[in-house]
């Protein structure tokens, strides 16, 4: 997985609180009580002041891994993940909602992004695909209630996990017209798992690699709900959710247009995945846009070049929005 990176860096402030934050950014701060009666935090982007039109469409983004907060710390300064560029990228014309994820408190800021290490007992327990799908939800619906909302055109997207999280969200809300799922593979994560582990083994030592991955698995699964167990930056209970679910399979579950895109040299999700993921939509006469970017890393970099991820999120943007 990969650290977010500071798309948007807010003024410095001799207090950072959830007060401040209401006041100096652009993202209105709500709470929806979920079906399993969750207190749910969420932040809608507000209406910029050039836009004329009244009811936008809605994107939903969803975080990749880890027990970060959607806004955390720099210094003293306040910064956002992905959802700052995407309301950089959308210039007034859609709406930008993203939740926090249950047991992550404001401003928590790992020193390892991505990772689950540092997470409260409360994130530990709570962070599965179908509780973490369902916060996502109750905070989408809420929001699809507003008046000044275009309900008819709207999108969920996510990087990594969450391209997982999205394709399952929009297998689950029919609204859902247009979903993007990045940089995530396409089939089970543990097949990536299990290329990678190949892959990086030297001649002699390949099948024993990909062994020692199948057995971890194994274990995981005879204590699916442990939170106490650890592999890979991860408790057992969110691999055997995750890992038992594939993007795939949600796509085919949906009636919404997709766009798709993964690097070549990705190093957490596998690019074949992703072409069998492309070939099964395609297969299936979907409406379906696939981005394959030759050297691109998990983060769609090619070459250290950190332009990547701002340029296949602008062409989903422009893609949703046509």
């Amino acid at each position: 997985m990969i650290n977010i990176p500071t798309f948007f860096l807010f003024a410095q402030v001799v207090e950072i609180d959830q007060t401040t934050i209401d006041n100096i950014v652009p993202f209105k701060r709500f709470t929806v009580e979920d079906r399993f009666n969750r207190k749910i935090t969420a932040y809608l982007s507000k209406p910029q002041v050039e836009t004329c039109e009244k009811n936008l469409p809605l994107i939903l983004l969803i975080n990749g891994s880890g027990c970060q907060s959607v806004w955390t710390k720099f210094h003293d300064r306040i910064r956002s993940g992905l959802q700052g560029l995407i309301y950089q990228l959308v210039k007034g014309r859609a709406r930008v909602l993203i939740v926090e994820k249950p047991g992550v408190r404001f401003l928590d800021t790992p020193k390892k992004m991505g990772s689950a290490e540092e997470g409260s007992k409360e994130f530990l327990k709570e962070h599965t695909l179908p509780r973490w799908t369902e916060a996502n939800m109750a905070a989408l619906k809420t929001v699809l209630s507003q008046p000044d909302i275009n309900s008819k055109k709207i999108m969920v997207t996510g990087h990594s996990e969450g391209g997982i999280v999205a394709a399952r969200v929009a297998a689950k809300i029919p609204e859902i017209t247009h979903v993007a799922p990045l940089g995530c593979g396409g089939v089970t994560q543990l097949f990536s798992l299990i290329e990678f582990a190949r892959a990086g083994a030297p001649d002699g030592h390949k099948e024993p690699a990909v062994q020692d991955v199948v057995d971890n698995w194994a274990i995981i699964q005879k204590k699916p709900n442990s939170t106490e167990y650890f592999w890979m930056g991860h408790p057992y209970r969110r691999w055997s959710t995750f890992l038992s679910d594939s993007v795939v399979d949600e796509l085919k579950r949906t009636n919404a247009k997709v766009y798709l895109a993964q690097g070549t040299e990705d190093q957490s999700d596998s690019v074949i995945g992703f072409d069998v993921m492309y070939a099964e939509l395609l297969v299936q006469g979907r409406d379906v846009t696939a981005e394959r970017i030759e050297g691109g890393d998990h983060s769609f970099s090619v070459k250290c070049d950190g332009r990547g991820m701002v340029s296949v999120f602008k062409n989903v943007i422009e893609w949703f929005l046509c």
